[in-house]
């Protein structure tokens, strides 16, 4: 849900196996925008509703 280490070196990393360097090999045009999904507010919705939803239909009470 953040971004951390994993994003930064091995997906937008320059090291040669990161998945931006294979694209790149590939003739893909990337371009890396380093936010989590918890920074996306819609995001946040889906994901705190689904938590509701989940609690709800087990009985859990929040």
């Amino acid at each position: 849900i953040i971004a951390v280490d994993h994003d930064h070196n091995d997906m937008a990393g320059n090291d040669e196996d990161s998945w931006k360097s294979t694209f790149k090999r590939a003739g893909v045009r990337v371009k890396t925008i380093m936010h989590g999904l918890g920074e996306n507010q819609a995001w946040d919705n889906i994901y705190v509703n689904h938590i509701k939803d989940v609690a709800r239909d087990n009985n859990i009470k929040l």
